[in-house]
């Protein structure tokens, strides 16, 4: 092979691992630019604020008034990339579920972004793990149980806890630690993660903690949890050691919703019949 030849293939290798670098950072900004406009059209103002471990990116409905907050966490996010088989540089999610769902809900509402994602994606204390095997990993629901509770401060005496599919996993593991929580609900959660990981052919989460190895809530917590009967990310039979330590009535099936569709359409509706039966 000639030298130009062998020149050529170098530039243009580097050529394509430029493009790749550029087409994920404008992915990225992308993402961020989507939750920014959504969250302003919302009327929820970006801060961050400082957790445990971790910084984390909130959006938050600051002029509202009431003294319950609704808490909403999001999804796993982008964890790997090429079909599963390279780790994430960032796990930010590419559409933010959670923060629809925040946008559409009245009153004080924050959305709380999980660890290494939005704009605190070059936080210090990250590491791939935090995505990965430990994405609910104690640490992470410490973390972010932590800057609820310095969000809510001495203004809200209830928090209302609110997940998405991988948020309603971290929502169950902190409302154990949250003194105030006056309900969880989750929407399409994977809540035996073992069983989860299993199902999909995962590996492990080995660094996390699964919530149908842990004591049930206290029943003093309502919980709703929302299923989506054509659900194939999670299936509701993969969840069924948790759905045994909790009414059968608060688990609401809907027949023609899968893991995304049609939760955010529907929210609104699907938020005032959870109103109606916790009360005022």
């Amino acid at each position: 092979m000639c030298q130009a030849h062998r020149c050529d293939i170098r530039v243009r290798l580097s050529a394509l691992v430029m493009a790749g670098i550029s087409l994920f950072c404008i992915a990225c900004s992308t993402a961020g630019r989507r939750a920014d406009q959504l969250a302003r059209a919302g009327a929820l103002t970006p801060r961050i604020l400082q957790g445990a471990d971790f910084q984390h990116q909130l959006y938050a409905r600051l002029e509202a008034t009431g003294d319950t907050l609704l808490v909403f966490i999001d999804g796993d996010g982008v964890a790997y990339t090429n079909g599963g088989t390279a780790v994430s540089t960032d796990p930010t999610p590419h559409r933010a579920l959670a923060l629809e769902l925040a946008a559409e809900t009245p009153g004080p509402v924050v959305y709380l972004g999980r660890p290494c994602s939005f704009s605190v994606r070059a936080d210090p204390a990250c590491s791939p793990d935090d995505w990965t095997s430990s994405r609910y990993s104690a640490a992470v629901a410490t973390s972010m149980a932590r800057a609820v509770a310095r969000y809510a401060g001495e203004r809200f005496q209830r928090l209302v806890l609110v997940g998405y599919s991988g948020g309603g996993t971290l929502a169950v593991l902190m409302a154990a630690q949250l003194g105030r929580t006056a309900a969880v609900i989750t929407i399409a959660a994977n809540l035996d993660t073992d069983a989860w990981t299993q199902w999909h052919g995962y590996l492990p989460l080995t660094g996390s903690l699964n919530p149908s190895d842990m004591a049930p809530l206290p029943s003093s917590i309502p919980q709703w949890h929302l299923v989506g009967d054509r659900d194939t990310n999670t299936p509701a039979r993969l969840n069924a050691r948790y759905w045994a330590t909790v009414a059968p009535d608060r688990i609401w099936h809907y027949a023609q919703f899968d893991h995304v569709c049609c939760w955010a359409e529907h929210w609104p509706a699907i938020f005032a019949r959870i109103q109606a039966e916790r009360g005022p």
